[in-house]
């Protein structure tokens, strides 16, 4: 099992390194296209990931969430060469459209694997900590990425993508070396090739119906949308942000990279930090925080500015392996786990498609204050909804994750 850990993280570390992150809007400016353009393909992207998830999710349980992973790779390969050469708002769509089922490969079905791959070895309840790391090394690539994509982003602002497309071949073929998991949806469930598509709908229902069932689970779905939003926008906002600043592409690179870097240290000491503080405690943190922390960006400058970052970097590091461990227990049945996941992430992505055109006509400084509306409004939400009956209260981190998990 050592073995096949270590190449998961590998895969972790390389899966989503992308470098051209920290110049994306710089690049598609330099294209031909405007800030409210670029934005609107983040909504493209966002649409393409609602349509693809749960297929793709069904595609990784029945048929194996290694090969999703796999072919999730290619994906973005070929999503960085499609950039690479594109000059127009239909080419970058296109590559937008593979990025997004690249991601849709890979999420969730990355998770799913991780579990059975303790489950499948009696050591399930080791989830939450191979999970923090796993989102440590994905953080650490991901800080790697973005300084060497902002160095190479001042030599050619196309460099970047190309770099990209050879990191997703390593992660590729790291992926070709690990342990085959197979379906698992058992055999006599699944049926012939031509209706298939049927099957899958079928799958989702399912899926969709054990999150409305939990109360516990549908509130976590909620909950994620909210903070995941607040995270993803700053992809779009620190670029304009740290520009207006007089900040360089070199520069911007290293600060997404030292975004990555607390973010990494963050999950790495999630676990031991869940323990200490507990949960229920840390998601209510987490999300005040964050929105308090999108108020002040708009009005700070300098070295406040960076304070403010290394907030929200503290948030990035904590949210998913605060999330996913718990999104994972609640999930009763192993065969649906990869599809569940994707319906939580269809939940974050419809959140983001929806805020992305508000952030388009809000500007790049008036986004800032939205984020700190939705924050906000989020947080009165939840609370609402935390007072109902069925969500559980969940003190710190459970002594065991899956279907007979306790607190």
């Amino acid at each position: 099992m050592a073995r096949d850990l270590r190449l998961f993280y590998a895969f972790r570390l390389l899966a989503t390194s992308y470098l051209w992150q920290p110049c994306f809007l710089a690049f598609m400016v330099s294209r031909g296209l405007s800030f409210s353009q670029a934005v609107a393909l983040g909504g493209v992207y966002s649409a393409i990931l609602i349509i693809a998830e749960v297929p793709t999710g069904a595609f990784a349980d029945r048929i194996g969430r290694r090969a999703s992973m796999m072919v999730g790779a290619a994906a973005m390969v070929a999503s960085s060469a499609v950039s690479y050469y594109a000059h127009s708002i239909a080419a970058f769509g296109a590559a937008e459209c593979l990025a997004a089922i690249s991601m849709s490969l890979c999420s969730g079905a990355d998770s799913a694997y991780l579990y059975d791959l303790l489950s499948d070895r009696g050591v399930a309840h080791e989830y939450d900590r191979r999970e923090a790391t796993a989102s440590a090394a994905h953080l650490i690539g991901a800080a790697a990425a973005c300084a060497a994509g902002g160095m190479l982003a001042e030599i050619d602002l196309a460099l970047p993508y190309l770099a990209t497309g050879a990191v997703a071949a390593g992660a590729l073929l790291i992926a070709a070396f690990m342990h085959d998991d197979g379906p698992r949806v058992p055999r006599v469930a699944q049926v012939p090739l031509g209706t298939e598509l049927g099957a899958w709908f079928h799958h989702m229902r399912e899926a969709v119906r054990d999150v409305l069932r939990s109360g516990r689970l549908a509130w976590l779905v909620g909950y994620s949308a909210v903070v995941f939003v607040l995270l993803r926008a700053t992809t779009y906002l620190y670029q304009p942000y740290l520009d207006a600043q007089s900040f360089s592409l070199r520069e911007v690179g290293f600060v997404f990279a030292g975004v990555n870097v607390v973010g990494a240290f963050v999950a790495h000491q999630s676990h031991a930090v869940r323990r200490r503080v507990g949960d229920e405690r840390l998601l209510w943190g987490l999300l005040a925080s964050l929105a308090i922390s999108f108020v002040a960006l708009a009005a700070a400058r300098g070295p406040w500015a960076i304070a403010v970052i290394g907030v929200q970097a503290a948030a990035t590091g904590l949210y998913s392996p605060l999330v996913k461990p718990l999104l994972n227990r609640e999930i009763r049945d192993s065969g649906r786990r990869a599809t569940v996941l994707s319906v939580e992430s269809i939940a974050r992505r419809a959140a983001m498609a929806l805020f992305l055109p508000l952030a388009g006509l809000a500007g790049a400084a008036g986004a800032l204050t939205l984020c700190g509306v939705v924050g906000l409004g989020g947080l009165i939400v939840l609370a609402i909804a935390s007072r109902g009956p069925t969500p559980r209260q969940d003190r710190g981190v459970p002594t065991r994750v899956g279907a007979e998990a306790v607190d």
